[in-house]
């Protein structure tokens, strides 16, 4: 008997149990599981025999990647982690999955792994937040309503920051910056502006940043964000057609 089972859009409401709504570490994954538009995530509950649910797995169409959808597992077994990959993806249709860093080698048991992005999860302290005004910021507004704060050329955008996505007490950012436009401090100015908007709504802001880009987490320290110390992985993944049982050490 399978310890996977698929939930319906009513039922999604059993998942908030398992999450902590002030934790920044169960932020995403609680958007995806309890908010994201009902008719763009399948949702995957773990539930072994006679241990109660004890995870879940939710595998979501974004605008992050229009062709692969986004998988979230939150659960802390390797079993468990193991049985959603198996249940949730399809042999031969890749997926962009997130997974805390430490998890790569349960998941590298069933699925396939390229083109990981280690990175660490920055939180905003209001104390600290240095504010920046640029006129030739603008605002907007993604698809979904969210907002989105632009500088921009003749020939398009040079710098945006936006939401990629919104609970009721943390968002995450996103920032984009055309690299002819870098070293000019737009960056920043996209950043501060959303980052503003936010604190007025009382929303924690989140950046997420890889481990390699000093020169980001630099400019992002010096304007009031932190080190979390929580540690993910994304990937793209694709299961594998025959799971190997030993911990793998490298990507494929």
């Amino acid at each position: 008997m399978s310890e996977v089972r698929r939930l319906q859009p009513a039922e999604r409401g059993e998942l908030a149990v398992l999450i902590d709504e002030h934790s920044a570490a169960d932020s995403m994954a609680a958007y995806y599981a309890l908010l994201h538009p009902s008719d763009r995530v399948s949702l995957f509950a773990y539930q072994p025999t006679r241990s109660g649910l004890r995870g879940f797995l939710a595998l979501a169409q974004t605008g992050l990647d229009l062709f692969r959808p986004l998988a979230v597992p939150f659960v802390g077994q390797r079993a468990g982690l193991s049985e959603l990959l198996r249940a949730a993806l399809r042999p031969g249709r890749p997926v962009v999955l997130h997974i805390p860093a430490e998890q790569r080698p349960w998941a590298l048991e069933v699925a396939e792994l390229s083109d990981a992005r280690p990175a660490e999860l920055f939180r905003f302290d209001p104390k600290r937040f240095r504010t920046i005004v640029n006129v030739l910021v603008v605002e907007s507004q993604s698809p979904n309503g969210w907002p989105r704060y632009e500088i921009r050329a003749a020939d398009g955008s040079v710098a945006a920051a936006g939401l990629n996505w919104k609970g009721p007490s943390f968002a995450e950012l996103y920032l984009a910056v055309d690299p002819k436009a870098k070293g000019r401090g737009f960056g920043t100015s996209v950043l501060a502006a959303i980052t503003r908007r936010l604190i007025e709504e009382k929303v924690s802001p989140l950046y997420r940043l890889a481990d390699d880009d000093l020169a980001a987490r630099v400019e992002a320290e010096d304007l009031g964000f932190v080190p979390t110390g929580i540690h993910t992985l994304t990937c793209h993944a694709m299961l594998r057609t025959q799971p190997i049982t030993a911990p793998a050490r490298s990507l494929s």
